[in-house]
Parts: structure tokens; sequence; C-alpha cells
């Protein structure tokens, strides 16, 4: 019996004495590590971006933050409470991880950077209205700058095909987070070959008097000249606060151009109707208003056609009363052509494929630079092609951090599996959507995602995790 307890204790000292050398190496690998906080003095802020307490919101697709370091990697530490994300990290233009976040916790996201000053960017790959990220810290082993402001930018306000809906599996897959990617839509790469910065305000299903109907009556669950002010269009709730009741401040970002591409949803309710046709270019016009009392000295230009060219004449039209009412002449027309599907094939709920993204961006680099001057660039293939779903990490690195506050299992929150559908689409259908609650309810009132028919419960908790790394200086 002594011998079986001196070998208990023995096994105890040792491993012990082994969890320390752990501890001892986890401490060095790590110690020249330092901590900062996601706000303007340390990284460029992608897109529309909230700060609420420590941490730095993420909304709207292709979101995020960009700086510049050197150092031999950078850390992200990403507070997941609010749904499960998709992201990509970047560096030095090349995307080097990309996948999802699905815990309710902070996960520490690492990359191992390059000799001398790097460029390190991480963006939001899956739309917002799923979800929002927080971006609680990132750590580096060197000092972060952010990085400078590019010669032009460019807002775009769009519906699924602006958030790259399903772009990553082909028709017949259902959509999920898990095959959304901002990164591979025909904005982002415009903005690519510009070298330019932007922002995307875009929601799945979203119109300008209906979003998308499957019965031809009017749907008025979720119209984006009602939700433009605000900072982002979500179901998601953030310590018992409704995100989509933040406002956004326009002075964060004025887009030198901004592209509107809406319409496809509107049209699943107009079709060809010449009274809903003429109240659509109504609509059209009070938006142009509003989006330039917003903008005052932005160029404007709409833009339709990817999925559907019907509702293209009324933007026309649209944009011609808004001339004559107003004088305001920086505002233009361009129409895309219809995707491919037969050379290219369809995404999922026949929504355009990487290819048909591709050659909508070619023609639309092409307008902006014979409109407006811009001198478009080849850029470098930046990796974000050659990658598909099987190439996605699930991020699980969690930082734990004692905490008062009720753990993260104990806080009901809405997830979007894989293998949940959010919306289909018969097969002569031109656009489809994510069906919500409006956008004008109260933010008191219960919110419900009918396309997960789950009751969205209120997210408490997007705690600030100073330090989020025990051996890590907090720089703010």
């Amino acid at each position: 019996m002594k011998r079986k307890i001196m070998a208990g204790v023995c096994s105890a000292v040792l491993a012990a004495s082994c969890f320390g050398v752990t501890a001892l190496a986890a401490t060095e690998s790590t110690d020249k590590l330092t901590s900062y906080e996601a706000t303007s003095e340390n990284v460029k802020l992608i897109g529309r971006t909230y700060r609420k307490g420590d941490s730095t919101l993420l909304g709207y697709s292709a979101s995020g933050i960009e700086f510049k370091c050197t150092g031999t990697k950078a850390v992200f530490n990403l507070n997941g409470q609010a749904g499960p994300v998709r992201i990509g990290v970047f560096v030095n233009g090349k995307l080097v991880k990309q996948g999802y976040i699905k815990n309710k916790k902070t996960n520490a996201v690492e990359v191992d950077l390059e000799e001398g000053e790097n460029t390190v960017k991480l963006i939001k790959l899956s739309e917002g209205a799923q979800s929002v990220l927080g971006v609680e810290s990132f750590e580096v082993d060197g000092t972060p700058q952010p990085t400078s402001a590019a010669a032009h930018s460019i807002e775009f306000i769009g519906d699924s095909i602006t958030c790259g809906y399903g772009v990553d599996a082909p028709l017949g897959k259902s959509f999920s987070i898990y095959n959304e990617n901002a990164a591979k839509t025909y904005a982002y790469k415009t903005a690519k070959n510009f070298g330019a910065d932007y922002s995307f305000v875009s929601v799945s299903g979203t119109g300008i008097i209906s979003s998308y109907s499957g019965n031809g009556k009017k749907n008025e669950a979720m119209l984006l000249p009602d939700f433009y002010d605000k900072f982002c269009f979500t179901w998601s709730w953030i310590d018992g606060e409704e995100v989509a009741q933040y406002d956004w401040n326009f002075s964060d970002y004025q887009p030198e151009l901004i592209v509107v591409n809406l319409g496809t949803n509107d049209n699943s309710y107009t079709r060809g109707d010449e009274a809903k046709c003429a109240e659509y270019e109504q609509g059209y016009v009070d938006f142009l208003k509003h989006i330039r009392e917003k903008n005052p000295d932005a160029e404007i230009l709409c833009t339709l056609g990817l999925m559907g060219q019907e509702l293209y004449p009324n933007i026309e039209n649209a944009v011609d009363t808004y001339i004559d009412e107003t004088g305001d002449n920086k505002i233009k027309t361009f129409e895309l052509s219809v995707q491919d599907n037969t050379a290219n094939g369809y995404a999922v709920d026949y929504h355009p494929a990487p290819a048909s993204h591709a050659t909508a961006a070619e023609e639309l680099t092409s307008a902006i630079s014979d409109l407006y001057g811009w001198e478009a660039t080849t850029p470098e293939d930046d990796g974000v092609d050659a990658k598909t779903m099987d190439d996605d990490d699930e991020f699980s690195n969690i930082v734990e951090v004692p905490s008062s506050e009720p753990s993260n299992s104990e806080v009901s929150s809405n997830e979007v599996s894989s293998n949940e559908e959010i919306s289909s689409v018969s097969a002569n259908s031109t656009a489809t959507t994510s069906s919500a609650a409006s956008s004008k309810a109260s933010s008191n009132a219960s919110k419900t995602n009918p396309s997960t028919n789950a009751a969205m419960g209120v997210i408490l908790g997007l705690s600030a995790l100073a330090g989020a790394a025990v051996v890590c200086t907090k720089r703010k």
C-alpha cells in the first residue's frame, strides 16, 4: 500500500514537473508578443466596424483590419459569441489561412510572418446578417502600424450577389456561412484591381422596395434603405443589445465612388408589372437622394445584370429622374452581363459561380476606368481562387480567461450549421434571400431567423478580454 501511495506521489510530482516544463516552453515561445487593441491607432479599419468596449466588431462582408509590422508571428484573438463566422487571413497579399470560428469564446488564430516588414490582413468572408465578429485584440512581436489609405475608395451597396452567397459550393448544395466568400465576389475583385479601399453594405435577399418574394407579393422584411444608416444589418445580439440598431457614423468613411447593385430581389416582386416597376423607380430615386445626403462628394454608379437585367431600364429612368430633380450629375449607370452558366455553372441557389464573379469584375473595372479615369492594375494572385471549403480550418484554439461572468456554455445563441439550409429557389428564380423580421421592428421584440426556424436568443457578454494571453502586454 505504501508503495502504491509513493508511486502515486512520484507520478504526481513527475506530472507537475512536466507541466511546468510545458508551461515554461509555452511562455518562452510567446513572451515576446505584445497585445494591441484593433483601433485606428494600430490598424487600418476595413469597411464598417464598430467599437464596443474593448472589442472592434466586424459586421458586413469583407470587413476587417490590416496593419504592417515586423516579427515572426501574429495572433488574432477573436470572439465568436455572436454566431459562427468564416474568415480569411492574408500575409503580404497572400491568403495563408481560411476557416471558421464556431466557439462562443475568444479564439486565437495564429499566422507566421516573413522576414522583414509584413502586411497582415484579416477579413470576414461571411455576411453580417448571420453573425458579427469581435476582434478582442491582436498580438505581434513587432510594433504594428496601420497601412496607408489607398488612392481610391469604393462602397459597394448590394444583396446576396455582393455578399458572395454560396460561391464556394455548386448548385444543389444548401447555403451556409461555410460556403459564402466575399473575397471571390465581383466587388472585392474590382476593388483589388484598383488597389482601392472598400466597404460593403450588402445583405442577402434585400431590395429597394421588396426583398426576395417567392410568391410575387411585396416583401418588406429587409429593405436596404431602411438600415443604410446603421452599422450592420444582423440578427446578432451582444450584451443584450440588438447590433442592428447601432448607428453608423458616416464621417468614418466617405468613399470616392459608390456602386449600387440592387434590383435582383425587387424583380421577384415587380415581374414586369408597369405599376410595380414605377414604384421601384420612385423608391430608387428616394434612395439615391438618401445616399447623396450621407455622401455629399461621392460619385455614384448604378448597376445591375449579373442575375438578370429586367429592371436595368427602370434604373436608367430613375437616374434620369434623379438628375432632373436635383441637378446632380455625379451619377451614372452601367449594365453588367448576365452570368454565363453554360461556361461557368452556378453556385448555390443559382447564384454566380466564381468565374462569373471574375467576369463581372473585369466589366466593372473597365467601366470605372472609362468613366472616372482610374488606372487599373493587374494584381498579384492572392491565392483566394485556388482555395476551397476543403482548405478551411476550424479555429478552436480557445483563450481561457478567468471571469465572474456566466460560462459561454450557459449563453444561448443562434448558430447556422453547414447542414442548415438558409434558403432555396426554383430553377427559374433569379434571386434568393434569408427572410428576416423587419428591421423597423422594435429592438425590444423577440427576434426570429425564419431561415433556421430558431428564436434568436439574447447573446450576453461579448466581454472585453483584456490581456487575452496572460504573458502578453496589452497596449491600446
